[in-house]
C-alpha cells in the first residue's frame, strides 16, 4: 500500500502529567465557559434593545464581544499551545498563531476599559453637555481608534517572529527577540499606567458625585424625612464606592501579576517548572478579567441581571425559583418600584450622577 500521499501527524508530548493536566484543562475550560455565558447575556440584551443604544451601551457591547471571543477562541488556543509540546506549538513561526488571539483580544479589552472610564467621567462632570460631547457616531469613532491602536500593540510581538520562524521556544528557552522584549517592557509599563488612569478617573468621578449628593441633600430634605434622606445618600455613596473599588482592585489583581511576569521574562530565565507555574497563574488572572468585566460593568444592573438568571435556570433547572424565591422576587420588585417612584417625586441631578457611576443601563 502506497502511503506517500498521506501526511503524518507531528510527534508531540504533553507538558503535564494526567492529574495536573486534567486540573489545568478543567480550570481553564470552566473559565472560558463562564466568560462566554456572561458576555453572551450582555450581547443578547443589547442586541434586543439595539434601536435605543446609548454611547455607553455601545462601549459595553463592543467590550462584551471582545471578551466573548476571548472565551470562545483565545483561551482554547492558548491552552493547546501551553500544554502540547510539538513542532507545531513550539516553533516561533507557528506558536505565535496560537497565542496571538489572547494577546490581541486582551489588549483590546483593556482599551475598552479606558473608553468606559472616560465616557463615565464626561457623563458625570458634564451631564448637560454629555449628549452633545458623546454622540453615537463619535463613540464609534472612539471605538475604531481603540481597536486600531490596541490590535497594533497586540500584533507587535510578531515582528521579530518571522525573522527566525524555526527557532524552538518551548521549555526553558525564552524567545527574546527585540520585538518580544520591547513588547514585554512596554506592557509592564503601560498596564500600570492604565491602572493609574482608571484610579484617577474614577476617584474624580466619585468626588464629583459626592459633591452632587451634598448639594442635593438640601433639596431632598425639604420634602422628605431627615433619616430617609441620610439613608438614601448613604446607599448611593456605598454603591459608588463599591464600583470604584471593584474597577481598580479587579484590574490590579488581573493584570499586575502579568506585568511582573513580562518584566521577569526579560531579565530572568527560571527553571521550566517555575516558569510554567507563575506563567499559568499570571495568564489565568489576565483571562479572568474577561469574566469580571460583565459583572462589574453590566451585571450590577437589573437590565442584565434578570436575563442572566433566566439563562442560568435554562442551563441548571435545579436552580429554578421556588415559591419563596418567587414571593421574594415580587416583594423585591415592589420595593424597587416604590423606591423609584419615591425618587422620581424628588428628582435631583445626583440621582443620574450616581446611576452613571454605579451601573450602566
Amino acid at each position: 500500500m502506497n502511503t506517500s500521499n498521506y501526511t503524518a501527524w507531528p510527534e508531540f508530548e504533553l507538558r503535564l502529567g494526567p492529574i495536573p493536566l486534567s486540573l489545568y484543562i478543567i480550570a481553564h475550560s470552566t473559565l472560558a465557559f463562564l466568560i462566554v455565558i456572561g458576555n453572551s447575556v450582555v450581547i443578547a440584551v443589547l442586541f434586543k434593545d439595539r434601536a435605543n443604544l446609548t454611547p455607553n451601551n455601545i462601549f459595553l457591547g463592543s467590550l462584551a464581544v471582545v471578551d466573548f471571543l476571548t472565551g470562545l477562541f483565545a483561551i482554547p488556543l492558548a491552552i493547546f499551545a501551553r500544554v502540547v509540546i510539538s513542532s507545531v506549538t513550539c516553533l516561533a513561526g507557528s506558536r505565535i498563531l496560537f497565542l496571538l488571539p489572547v494577546l490581541v483580544l486582551c489588549a483590546v479589552s483593556v482599551g475598552h476599559l479606558i473608553d468606559l472610564a472616560i465616557d463615565r467621567y464626561i457623563a458625570v462632570s458634564h451631564p448637560v453637555k454629555y449628549a452633545f460631547l458623546m454622540t453615537r457616531r463619535r463613540s464609534k469613532y472612539i471605538l475604531m481608534t481603540t481597536w486600531i491602536l490596541t490590535v497594533s500593540f497586540g500584533f507587535f510581538p510578531t515582528i521579530g517572529v518571522w525573522i527566525y520562524p524555526d527557532q524552538w521556544v518551548c521549555g526553558t528557552v525564552n524567545y527574546k527577540s527585540i520585538a518580544v522584549t520591547t513588547h514585554n517592557i512596554l506592557a509592564a509599563v503601560i498596564v500600570p499606567t492604565f491602572m493609574a488612569i482608571l484610579l484617577v478617573v474614577y476617584a474624580r468621578i466619585y468626588w464629583i458625585a459626592n459633591c452632587h449628593l451634598k448639594n442635593a441633600s438640601v433639596q431632598r430634605s425639604a420634602g422628605m424625612d431627615a433619616s430617609r434622606v441620610r439613608s438614601l445618600e448613604s446607599k448611593s455613596r456605598m454603591r459608588a464606592t463599591v464600583t470604584v473599588v471593584l474597577v481598580v482592585v479587579v484590574f490590579s489583581v488581573c493584570w499586575l501579576p502579568l506585568c511582573a511576569k513580562m518584566f521577569l521574562d526579560v531579565f530572568w530565565s527560571p527553571p521550566e517548572h517555575v516558569q510554567f507555574l507563575y506563567q499559568t497563574v499570571a495568564e489565568f488572572l489576565m483571562m479572568g478579567n474577561s469574566l469580571a468585566n460583565p459583572i462589574i460593568y453590566s451585571m450590577r444592573s437589573n437590565k442584565y441581571r434578570k436575563p442572566y438568571r433566566v439563562f442560568l435556570r435554562l442551563l441548571c433547572p435545579f436552580m429554578g425559583k421556588g415559591p419563596e424565591s418567587e414571593q421574594g422576587g415580587v416583594v423585591g420588585d415592589t420595593k424597587q418600584t416604590s423606591r423609584e417612584s419615591s425618587n422620581s417625586s424628588h428628582p435631583t441631578h445626583s440621582a443620574g450622577t450616581i446611576s452613571v457611576l454605579s451601573h450602566s443601563d
